[in-house]
């Protein structure tokens, strides 16, 4: 800064000057190619800021790992385009591969939840009306429902595009999608009958499916409803009698995976169902990856000592599974890995089943996650690698 006053004041030298002055054509030039190529591939412009603006708050480094954390405050840590996201009860935090804060946002949610998109994620208050939109380095829009509907959830798609299930006045829920801009409504359906319970969008940001529950002489039932934003009519309805749908989440664009207490449904080309029973097993915890996969963990016969991992592909083949006599307290799935946790120990997956690398993790550890090729461990106030840790000595095997 001090320099720049002195060039200002015509005291640097000539050659200092033209060194300042290519050092600004260079980014000017970098700068211009980078939203050239943005509108060539169709990149949003907001990565092209977001992009930007990481590349300058990234110079020089954090504090590294571990990373230390108020627990108590904090609702999810996940990542987000390569960087570690936290949300806290009052702020959100991104944080790069050194433990360095990128930026901090605060809120006011009274209870704030998220869904993440690759590049985006979708901060809302549940139960109130108001949610956020945001990015690795930028809050991109703040919002509040239509009249003020209180948010029962929420998604946001790989197009940047978001849907709410709301609680309404006119009808017992309402379906809304806003676009990308989030300047138009892109499809609304009133829910008459039911209470939704879960939404996603496809990839191609052209379907969105709901979960939605009722009850009938006694006993819940789910549907899940797919909509094309063309057509008010949905492009499916399928009914699910004594089951609760817990989430849906799209796989590819042409196949939607309901996730319920009992059963697994998969809707191949947006209707054709074919449904997977937990039999004598209940559901204990469940993820999707970026890419399509969907992991359960089962309890056999409501046993935590006796659990089941297991992962289906994007069509709803059977990958792999994987037994475990102790209990798995979480699962987290990005689009290479699957990271598991135990009381004990961590696991390391590959998406096919091989099992890449264990480590021992404390008894204060909340979940296990994976940021490209990194591996971080989160425990009760503190974010660490896994590398850090004490390999897992004889690892022990699934009793037969």
């Amino acid at each position: 800064m001090e320099r720049l006053k002195r060039l200002l004041r015509g005291e640097i030298s000539d050659r200092t000057s033209r060194i300042l002055k290519i050092i600004a054509v260079v980014v000017l030039l970098v700068m211009l190619f980078v939203m050239a190529v943005s509108q060539i591939r169709g990149t949003k412009l907001s990565n092209v800021r977001d992009s930007y603006n990481n590349f300058f708050s990234s110079v020089g480094a954090g504090g590294g790992f571990p990373y230390q954390v108020n627990s108590s405050n904090i609702k999810k840590v996940d990542v987000l385009n390569g960087d570690i996201y936290i949300l806290y009860n009052d702020r959100s935090v991104a944080l790069d591969g050194s433990a360095k804060e990128l930026r901090s946002f605060d809120h006011s949610f009274a209870t704030p939840a998220l869904s993440m998109s690759p590049d985006r994620v979708l901060i809302y208050d549940r139960g109130g009306n108001a949610f956020r939109v945001e990015n690795r380095t930028e809050s991109l829009y703040e919002g509040k429902t239509s009249d003020g509907e209180n948010i029962i959830t929420a998604s946001i798609g790989k197009k940047g595009n978001i849907a709410f299930g709301t609680l309404s006045g006119s009808a017992t829920s309402r379906l809304t999608v806003w676009n990308s801009t989030y300047d138009k409504k892109a499809f609304v359906w009133n829910c008459s009958d039911y209470s939704i319970t879960s939404t996603a969008l496809s990839d191609n940001g052209k379907y969105v499916a709901v979960s939605v529950m009722g009850a009938k002489d006694g006993e819940t039932y789910s549907k899940i409803y797919v909509f094309d934003f063309e057509y008010s009519d949905p492009v499916s309805e399928t009914e699910y009698p004594g089951t609760a749908m817990l989430a849906v989440n799209f796989s590819d664009n042409d196949t939607v995976v309901g996730v319920g207490d009992n059963k697994i449904s998969f809707l191949k080309d947006l209707k054709k169902n074919t449904e997977v029973d937990y039999g004598s097993s209940s559901l204990s915890t469940f993820t999707f990856s970026p890419n399509g996969r969907t992991i359960l963990v089962l309890a056999e016969y409501g046993s935590q000592n006796h659990q089941l991992l297991r992962c289906y592909t994007e069509g709803g083949r059977n990958a792999f599974e994987e037994p475990y006599d102790v209990f798995i307290k979480t699962v987290y799935a990005s689009d290479s890995r699957i990271s598991v946790l135990t009381n004990d120990y961590i696991d390391i997956y590959g998406l096919g089943g091989t099992r890449r690398r264990a480590r021992q993790a404390g008894p204060s550890a909340i979940l296990a996650f994976t940021n490209g090729r990194t591996s971080y461990s989160y425990e009760m106030g503190v974010i660490d690698k896994t590398s850090r840790m004490k390999k897992q000595p004889e690892h022990p095997e699934p009793k037969e």
